[in-house]
């Protein structure tokens, strides 16, 4: 299985970001060199996404950039919740934009390859990444919206950590949604990875299976 160009690579390169922005804001804590090291590899993230876009690429790149000022403003200007909430949105927003777009790419491609193999698995990260931060804005605009272990308080890290946890169904049970919106949203997520993979799945083996006829 080849890596098809640039479209590989950039696909490739999205793949380090994410692991690293996934890697970075679950291991590092709350110490400096750990936030510094989420912010770049989240920005590095978002503009990278950017890249694996073949179709209104520039308006994304746009919609990027005012993802990383709206984040980075809240985060060391302005210290607003109201701001921080948008910023958070308008990441959810961007994610899902870029998954949609994925999945169109790898149903119109004409065969499958690792570009292909990156992208689907590009679209199913964000989507647990878009879901944690939708999780994480449910706790912090209602209060006890989540049961938490020995009732310390959670950040964006431990709610991306839930919502992939909920969205492959391991369902551990160190965080519970206690209130009505909490289990709406974890719901969504856990309904949203399913369907991602039974669309990606079957889009996949479909290909495979035309491609492997067309050259008998």
């Amino acid at each position: 299985m080849k890596l098809s160009g640039n479209r590989g690579s950039v696909n490739a390169l999205l793949l380090a970001a994410v692991l690293l922005f996934l890697g970075s804001s679950l291991i590092s804590g709350e110490r400096l060199a750990g936030t510094l090291l989420v912010g770049i590899s989240s920005s590095l993230m978002l503009l990278i996404a950017t890249l694996t876009i073949q179709a209104h690429r520039k308006r994304l790149i746009y919609f990027a950039i005012l993802v990383i000022l709206l984040r980075e403003g809240s985060r060391f200007i302005f210290e607003n919740a109201y701001l921080d909430a948008i910023a958070s949105l308008a990441s959810v927003v961007f994610f899902l934009l870029v998954v949609f777009q994925l999945i169109r790419q790898v149903a119109r491609s004409g065969e499958v390859d690792l570009a292909v193999i990156l992208e689907s698995v590009n679209g199913y990260l964000l989507v647990g990444l878009s879901g944690g931060i939708l999780l994480a804005m449910v706790a912090i605009f209602q209060s006890g919206a989540f049961r938490l272990p020995d009732g310390n308080p959670a950040g964006l890290a431990d709610f991306v950590y839930f919502g992939f946890v909920t969205m492959t169904t391991i369902g551990y049970g160190e965080i519970t949604p206690v209130t009505g919106l909490a289990r709406l949203v974890a719901i969504a997520v856990g309904i949203s990875g399913q369907l991602y993979i039974a669309i990606i799945i079957a889009t996949l083996v479909g290909k495979y299976l035309a491609q492997k006829g067309d050259r008998t």
